[in-house]
């Protein structure tokens, strides 16, 4: 399993903790094992205080998920949560919403679920059980077919069917409201064009001969970008509708990519930082002042860019000289994922739940 995976799922360990806390007790008491995946989330005892790995926003609500397929929502900037009905336990680690309404999350178990009203109810479009078969026969059809640059994409997608449905999708984007990809472990990929309606393999699409971990994928000014471990970004070329690999001369892994027109940033591990400003052709070592990992982004809309880390870390790019100044958080979590919320304030999920903090410079 990756860092990456790691980090956006907002355990460091402890969802393992948990997990082989719940095996023993399992053991003990003899109970059968119940899938993940066909089991409902269960009430959180207390919903905003929940381990949560991703937040966005559903035009003025906030929407998050996090471990054991729990899914809060606010409608008043942050100070109360609800939990809202979940269909499975896999672990989320990533939501974004198209609009008000259309909204997809996605975890563990290649699980990616779907909402249409704005994150009150979800249903699954997709999980690993459904998706190693289908994907598998997807790439024998095109062997059998004559079509020998299949056969690797074959050979990789039944690998990755061997280690049953566990495989996590870390990062999910859509394009609208029917066109999108998911992303994660050992270079899976999934896309649409239908909304979620059908899922097809997508290992074609990326230039990734070495199946790496791919850990965001996010938008950002007319590009598309996939950001992933040993330093790859990929940058998606409209006209052949496959993401280009670039060279960004980094070894170590990059769990995500944010930033605006003007100037881009990539960010991972030991607070590790790489800055393009001509869209990604170039890259170069920006000091962040952090050996703290960073974990996502938001670019917001006067131009600045956030980025959250794993000690409660804030950091605010200025939108003209892409300075970084680190600014305090209130809260001492790990924080997984960020989103704004108004012009001054991010939501960011962690270790603790999902709290707003401000980014305005303390003096």
């Amino acid at each position: 399993m990756s860092i990456r995976t790691l980090q956006r799922a907002a355990v460091a360990g402890l969802a393992f903790a948990c997990a082989s806390t719940l095996c023993t007790a399992a053991e003990t008491s003899n109970r059968s094992f119940i899938d993940p995946l066909d089991a409902p989330a269960t009430l959180a005892a207390v919903p905003a205080r929940a381990p949560m790995t991703a937040v966005a926003h559903a035009a003025s609500r906030l929407v998050a998920v996090g471990q054991r397929g729990v899914i809060v929502m606010s409608d008043d900037h942050g100070r109360t949560w609800k939990q809202v009905p979940s269909p499975v336990q896999s672990d989320l680690t990533a939501v974004t919403f198209v609009g008000a309404s259309q909204g997809w999350a996605v975890g563990h178990d290649g699980v990616i679920l779907h909402t249409s009203d704005g994150g009150e109810t979800w249903v699954k479009q997709l999980d690993g059980r459904e998706a190693n078969p289908r994907f598998v026969a997807h790439y024998q059809a095109a062997v059998a077919a004559g079509d020998a640059s299949a056969k690797p994409l074959l050979e990789q997608e039944e690998r990755n069917a061997k280690a049953g449905a566990s495989l996590p999708y870390l990062d999910v984007w859509f394009e609208n409201a029917q066109h999108g990809y998911a992303v994660g472990s050992f270079g899976i990929v999934a896309v649409t064009t239908d909304g979620g309606k059908t899922w097809l393999p997508g290992l074609a699409n990326v230039d990734n001969p070495d199946f790496l971990n791919l850990n965001a994928i996010r938008r950002i000014g007319d590009n598309v970008f996939i950001a992933g471990e040993r330093g790859t970004v990929f940058r998606l070329d409209r006209a052949s509708g496959r993401f280009m690999r670039l060279n960004s001369g980094y070894a170590g892994s990059f769990f995500g990519i944010a930033g605006n027109d003007a100037r881009l940033y990539a960010f991972g591990l030991r607070g590790t930082i790489y800055e393009s400003v001509d869209h990604g052709d170039t890259w170069r070592q920006v000091q962040s002042a952090t050996d703290s990992s960073l974990n996502d982004a938001i670019a917001l809309a006067d131009g600045r860019v956030v980025i959250c880390g794993s000690r409660a870390l804030l950091l605010v790019a200025d939108p003209v000289s892409g300075e970084l100044h680190r600014v305090s958080a209130d809260t001492p979590m790990m924080f997984t994922g960020i989103t704004t919320d108004g012009s001054d304030h991010v939501a960011v999920s962690g270790s603790g739940g999902v709290m707003i903090e401000s980014i305005v410079a303390r003096h």
